[in-house]
């Protein structure tokens, strides 16, 4: 290709010129790029409108025929001709228009901090995803052999162009998420797999379904004795429970976990938004495990991508203390740094499991509803930031028997199961049977222990820390009964409770009062002020 470097503007703007003309579509315009790369490798200079269409019509043969005539190729292939073999990897982003996984070029600058003097050898896996940071990776070292893998045909001729002269790379058109895509083990992998989603795979004995979760586990075949695997996975791996929990059972008695990285929120925007960590994982056991928590430098946006990772907490775990965490819950871990945190643990007020101190369960999947009913059912926009709003409770008719176990008794602290935010309510009795929705967990306290006072903690700043610790949501906030029952938490005298409930109480009701004589006093000043304008 060209030895012109053109601008991201540039790329932008010639992305632009060919929506213009009627090729939106991603796969479309991918579709052009390599017409028009095939079509310059073959006339090199030989460019007049005849030459180009009828090059263009032979080194495509095999696809579907260009929907548009010579002029109209002729003036596509003008403006992605000077596209060098760089910008081709960033024309590939620009085009997918955050409709694809795309990898920012700060990972494969922390990618590359895993390479040392003993790696020979290095997986990039669904190399497609990268820019050109990853092309410079392998330019400065030419001594490793690079293996590309890409499924997609279209990308792969592509890229055979992009690194087909540099020598120490081989691209194969392989299938990570099935086994036997390849037979080689290497020093290290790279390989930022598909968020999420469902793949069931016959015939295949994988531990999970889902398309990332196979990933790791059928990359962990091709490390090498002294090998590594760098791989970026979803917040579910660390908690999920069934299939993936089996799967973090395998990998901790087949294999070592060097290091687990929190990533911030936003790293792979507009394509997602989810949590997501970055995990090193190798061959032999686990003695201790790294623990970090990357922050961007600056605010994550669409126009403005994360540029640099900045370390904001590091731990090391021994293996008997990376066992206690609640999955690979690293949350957890760095909670108990924080300075509230550690003040709430040293202080000394009684303290026990909430397992000890209440029962907890999870609210009823309710699908009937009637406009009336003898069970009213709460959900979550029942809640509100003064309580339960007990008259707008959907209702339904079910005999009071089946519901036995999920009906609410004075004092019952209720917390979100999902949502964007944790919301707490302490439920009143109620004339009506009154039962939880499936989105809501429920404390039920036991004697030592007050509903109103438990709902005072969780909503301190030591316990909403507490809190997002539990939390296994991705973008929606996700906390699991039975990770609630393992939180600790503060048991005063039953009479020091009371009295702590009434000043609470007390002091809402000062405020609220204040608030409402303030609100009346402003209204009559501008009624005031409104009956002297004319």
């Amino acid at each position: 290709m060209s030895n012109n470097k053109p601008t991201e503007n540039s790329l932008l703007n010639a992305a632009d010129m060919i929506r213009s003309y009627g090729f939106a579509d991603p796969s479309s315009m991918i579709d052009l790029l390599y017409r028009v790369v095939k079509t310059k490798h073959v006339l090199k200079g030989n460019d007049d409108i005849n030459s180009v269409y009828r090059t263009m019509q032979d080194v495509s043969s095999s696809l579907p025929r260009f929907p548009g005539d010579a002029e109209l190729f002729y003036n596509i292939y003008k403006v992605l001709s000077t596209i060098d073999d760089r910008g081709i990897l960033s024309f590939i982003n620009i085009a997918s228009d955050g409709r694809e996984l795309y990898a920012p070029d700060v990972l494969t600058e922390k990618f590359s901090e895993y390479v040392d003097e003993q790696t020979k050898s290095i997986l990039v896996a669904e190399c497609e995803q990268y820019g050109p940071s990853l092309f410079d990776l392998i330019e400065t070292n030419p001594k490793i052999e690079f293996t590309l893998t890409t499924r997609q045909e279209i990308k792969t001729e592509l890229l055979s162009v992009v690194y087909g002269h540099l020598k120490n790379v081989k691209l194969n058109s392989a299938d990570i998420y099935s086994y036997g895509f390849t037979t080689e083990k290497y020093d290290l992998i790279f390989c930022i797999p598909i968020f999420g989603g469902r793949m069931l795979v016959n015939g295949e004995d994988f531990i999970c379904r889902e398309p990332d979760l196979i990933a790791v586990q059928n990359l962990l075949y091709h490390i090498n004795m002294d090998g590594n695997l760098v791989m970026v996975l979803p917040a579910k791996i660390t908690f999920g429970g069934g299939s993936t929990a089996s799967l973090r059972e395998y990998i901790e008695s087949n294999y070592k976990i060097k290091e687990i990285s929190t990533l911030p929120t936003g790293l792979f925007t507009p394509y997602s938004s989810i949590r997501t960590y970055l995990f090193v994982f190798s061959t032999g056991r686990t003695d201790d495990v790294v623990l970090k928590l990357y922050e961007a430098e600056k605010p994550i946006r669409k126009t403005s991508p994360c540029k640099k990772l900045v370390v904001k907490n590091e731990l090391l775990l021994f293996s008997d203390e990376f066992a206690d965490l609640n999955g690979w819950n690293i949350d957890m871990a760095f909670s108990e740094e924080d300075e509230d945190i550690q003040a709430f643990s040293s202080s000394p007020v009684k303290k026990l499991p909430l397992k000890d101190a209440a029962t907890v369960f999870r609210g009823k999947a309710v699908n009937a509803k009637s406009d009336s009913g003898n069970v009213a059912v709460i959900n979550i926009s029942n809640i509100t930031d003064t309580g339960i709003d007990y008259k707008s409770l959907d209702m339904f008719e079910d005999e009071e028997r089946k519901v036995s176990r999920y009906i609410l008794e004075d004092g019952d602290v209720l917390v979100t199961a999902r949502g964007t935010t944790v919301k707490i309510a302490v439920f009143e009795k109620q004339p009506m049977i009154c039962i939880p929705s499936a989105n809501i967990n429920v404390i039920r306290p036991k004697d030592m222990l007050r509903g109103a006072y438990l709902k005072l903690f969780l909503e301190s700043p030591v316990g909403t820390k507490m809190l997002q610790s539990l939390q296994r949501g991705t973008v929606v906030v996700n906390i699991n009964y039975k990770d609630i029952i393992e939180l600790e938490v503060p048991v005063l005298p039953i009479e020091a409770q009371d009295a702590l409930i009434k000043e609470y109480n007390e002091g809402l009701k000062f405020y609220k009062d204040t608030i409402a004589a303030a609100e009346e006093g402003w209204r009559g000043v501008q009624q005031n002020i409104q009956s002297k304008l004319f």
